[in-house]
């Protein structure tokens, strides 16, 4: 029994204006990368097909407003489903769905969604209703938005508690590590204390005993020291020996090569011997080894011609299809230079609103922060506290509506 082959699917036969239909299909994944392709298509049917999950790049279709995936078999959702900001109108009605990726308080554009005939958790079923009309729809949508909005609350202080709790846990144990690196130290440092007193006690002990005996003492110390004097003055009157100089290192150079060239021409005329040792033996031996050298050059050009003919003929050719072709791959080159240079423009003017809508939320999450902490630092300073406070709060928010209008 062979293996079912995958369907391939033509996704720009099924576009009718702006909606996608690839409903009764019995599709198991979804081709996104073709869906990718047709940004004109804003509604997408996927209905009625045998879709498990859907891939982590399906997100990816930002230009998605309306997505029916009911009647299927949906587990699950991908966790960056949220990055369909555009999205305002889902389907996800009889599938097996039991919860909602947290990214779904991303989508705030959604004004239709329909859970119905799905094994959802007791909290979400009640927020997502039933979904029997156009107003439950859309409150579902509300509803589901603003509970995952409130999990997403909840997960990201659990998870700021965490970092703070792991934040203490490593000040605390560098602070341990500190004391104890500070005890090894002062250790050391008492132990290095305790050998210096006893070595000037020793000191001490050896000195009285010089005194008592200063004849002899008196004689040898003098006599070491003279000594030590006499050494450092022969020291410096020892003449400094120069290393070889630039010529005796040239000379010994060229020595070496001589000698290596006479002990290999000795060894070529021992190999190559014949007879008593006669003048005309030795010129017979060159001429043989001249030969020798002549024959295992003409092999080995013998064996490279025809590897350095076809590289001559490689090179020609290549030559001749750059000077053909030239023109038209740098011509290539640049309509796809210009090609991507479309798309990045078009995407970037897709993703600014939503970098510009972070930013101001960066910006009133700052103030938010600076005021809170401002109260918690003039809590004990209830004489100007309340002016102090307007003037913060007037500063950040004033900032921010600067910001807004400039935008």
């Amino acid at each position: 029994m062979q293996p079912s082959k995958k369907k391939t699917i033509s996704v720009k036969d099924k576009l009718n204006g702006n909606e996608i239909d690839l409903s009764l299909l019995e599709l198991t994944d979804v081709p996104v990368k073709e869906l990718a392709a047709v940004t004109r298509g804003t509604i997408l049917d996927l209905s009625n097909n045998k879709l498990i999950t859907l891939s982590i790049s399906f997100p990816t279709l930002t230009h998605l407003m309306k997505i029916d995936l009911s009647k299927n078999k949906l587990k699950e959702l991908p966790l960056n489903f949220g990055d369909l900001r555009n999205l305002r109108h889902l389907d996800l009605y009889s599938n097996e769905l039991q919860r909602l990726p947290v990214s779904f308080h991303q989508l705030k554009e959604l004004r239709w969604l329909d859970l119905k005939n799905n094994p959802l958790v007791s909290t979400l079923a009640e927020a997502a209703g039933d979904c029997l009309d156009q107003k439950g729809c859309q409150e579902a949508a509300k509803k589901v938005v603003k509970l995952m909005t409130v999990v997403h609350a909840e997960l990201e202080k659990k998870r700021l508690k965490e970092v703070e709790e792991t934040k203490t846990h490593q000040m605390a144990q560098k602070q341990e590590e500190d004391r104890a690196k500070e005890r090894a130290r002062q250790e050391k440092k008492a132990e290095k204390d305790k050998r210096k007193a006893e070595a000037a006690k020793q000191q001490a002990a050896i000195h009285q005993a010089a005194n008592n005996k200063p004849t002899v003492n008196h004689v040898k110390t003098e006599g070491a020291k003279n000594e030590k004097k006499g050494d450092r003055q022969q020291k410096k009157m020892k003449p400094k020996v120069a290393g070889p100089s630039f010529f005796a290192k040239f000379f010994m150079l060229l020595l070496r090569l001589i000698i290596l060239a006479g002990v290999t021409m000795a060894v070529v005329f021992a190999l190559n011997w014949e007879g008593p040792l006669t003048l005309d033996n030795a010129g017979k031996v060159a001429h043989r080894s001249l030969d020798k050298t002549k024959g295992y050059g003409l092999e080995v050009y013998d064996w490279a011609s025809p590897h350095l003919q076809t590289i001559k003929g490689q090179w020609k050719h290549l030559s001749r299809f750059v000077a053909e072709n030239g023109r038209d791959v740098v011509n290539v080159a640049w309509d796809r230079t210009v090609h991507y240079a479309k798309i990045a423009h078009q995407q970037f003017w897709e993703t600014w609103p939503i970098v510009r809508q972070r930013i101001f939320e960066v910006l009133n999450l700052t103030g938010d922060t600076a005021i809170r902490y401002w109260r918690i630092v003039c809590r004990d300073v209830p004489i100007y506290y309340g002016e102090l406070l307007d003037k913060v709060s007037h500063l950040f928010h004033g900032t921010q509506s600067q910001a807004g209008n400039r935008s």
